[in-house]
């Protein structure tokens, strides 16, 4: 049998040389990714991106510190220096019950110690009995007198709780609040023109003498004809002390600026933070589970604060109007706490459904099916801007910038917040989600998943994790 001739060796040969250079090919495809992640420029991006990672978590966390110093510090500021939001705070109280008893009770000792019902008892029984023609009617007299002076304090509380307990008396209140709370700022911001309410020890009030020239009118109407000669009054509720007249000026000073510029370092510091972190929707995961367990717990706080705050008062004031007082001084607080937890929804969600995973992919999916009807409907109909959709594409972080601006506005208009006020915020926040949604157009979610996985291969998994 012949063997293969030359022309079939020499070319079994060139087979094999090129199968040997296949498979050379292959193995060098295969070392290829890791001496690339081994070389210098590998290691640098992984130790930049480790750092960039680590960086935006700190300014996250910094700022979800800050946010809640930022929410007392604003809300302080504005009780202190803007009259309207003090008045607006504490002028719902006129209707509460235990607040009007409290006023009662204070308002009838002030105008019983103005009075001096015991003396002016006294110089009635005097006038009318003349003891030196009937020496017997000295021990009626004297048992007469207090009598009449303890019915007469009976008269005074009773006149006053009628008034207190009817409509006209929140006008009264609210005038009330109002001259104090302007006498406050006169001095703490040094007006010469403003009447000081402050005395030289420090001691910050709520004047009466307003309240009582308001309700001698109505005692008198209500059948209390005494009331027209109380004198003026100079009686008020102690509501503060300070250390100083110009000790306050300075803290006064300090809280404003304070509370007029913290909060906006607050959400700068969690914007940056999510800005510079490598992983973005991960960055935005992390600050909604900060801000979240932030209001949640801060809120449980603010929640149970009340019932200490009116034990550790009681022996002073009514522990049922403390409590009034202190919902109504922490009630915006509470709000915004409720509106940190909601916001940490959000961006929860918002941070999983912009992720590559499957779920994210389906959401999105189904959302882009409903953005693309409403985009065409504004097609058809001329209402969307030719190459509007393209911009909002090229540049999304203009929804932020538009969502930004949405909440400013309705932080400003929203005073004094309530839970109300944080539904419908998160309402309108929703509706100009949607609207910038459908003015972008949808986009193809296949490209955006290719593109996220090429930005996920350039990060390794080696983070700093929170």
């Amino acid at each position: 049998m012949a063997g293969p001739t030359k022309a079939q060796i020499e070319a079994r040969l060139a087979e094999l040389e090129a199968e040997n250079a296949r498979l050379r090919e292959t193995v060098a495809a295969a070392i290829a990714p890791a001496d690339a992640a081994s070389s210098p420029v590998a290691v640098a991006t992984r130790s930049r991106h480790r750092g960039r990672a680590f960086l935006g978590i700190l300014l996250i966390v910094l700022g979800t510190i800050v946010a809640p110093l930022a929410t007392v510090a604003g809300f302080a500021a504005r009780q202190v220096s803007d009259t309207d939001a003090f008045v607006s705070t504490l002028a719902p109280l006129a209707e509460d019950p235990a607040v009007q008893a409290l006023i009662v009770d204070e308002a009838s000792k002030a105008i019983d110690n103005a009075l001096d019902t015991d003396a002016l008892v006294e110089d009635l029984l005097n006038s009318v009995i003349d003891t030196s023609a009937t020496p017997r009617l000295e021990n009626a007299k004297g048992l007469l007198g207090p009598l009449l002076a303890d019915q007469a304090r009976v008269a005074i509380r009773s006149a006053l709780t009628t008034v207190v307990e009817s409509d006209a008396f929140a006008t009264v209140w609210e005038q009330s609040l109002r001259l104090t709370h302007q006498q406050l700022v006169a001095v703490m911001e040094a007006d010469a023109d403003g009447a000081v309410s402050i005395s030289d020890s420090g001691e910050v009030s709520i004047q009466l003498q307003p309240l009582i020239d308001q309700l001698k009118p109505a005692l008198v109407d209500a059948g209390f004809t005494l009331a027209s000669s109380i004198p003026e009054v100079n009686a008020s509720i102690k509501v503060a002390d300070v250390p100083g007249v110009a000790k306050a000026r300075l803290g006064y000073s300090v809280l404003t600026t304070v509370g007029n510029t913290l909060p906006w370092v607050a959400l700068l510091l969690v914007i940056v933070g999510v800005i510079v972190h490598p992983r973005r929707p991960r960055a935005v995961i992390v600050a909604g589970t900060l801000i979240l367990i932030l209001g949640a717990v801060l809120g449980f706080a603010i929640a149970l604060g009340g019932s200490v705050v009116a034990a550790a008062v009681a022996t002073t004031v009514p522990t049922a109007a403390t409590a009034a007082i202190y919902h109504a001084l922490t009630g915006e607080v509470a709000a915004v706490m409720l509106a940190y937890a909601v916001l940490g929804v959000i961006l929860i969600l918002a941070g999983v459904f912009s992720g590559g995973s499957s779920l994210a992919s389906g959401a999105r999916g189904s959302g882009s099916s409903v953005l693309r009807r409403g985009t065409m409907l504004l097609d058809r109909r001329g209402w969307r801007p030719e190459g509007l959709g393209d911009v909002l594409r090229r540049m999304g972080w203009l929804l932020w910038v538009w969502l930004g601006l949405l909440l400013w506005i309705l932080a400003a208009t929203l005073r004094p917040l309530s839970v109300w006020d944080v539904v419908l915020g998160g309402v309108v926040l929703a509706l100009g989600a949607a609207v910038f949604f459908v003015l972008r157009g949808p986009v193809d979610d296949a490209a955006a998943s290719a593109e996220d996985e090429v930005a996920e291969a350039a990060i390794v998994e080696d983070e700093p994790a929170i």
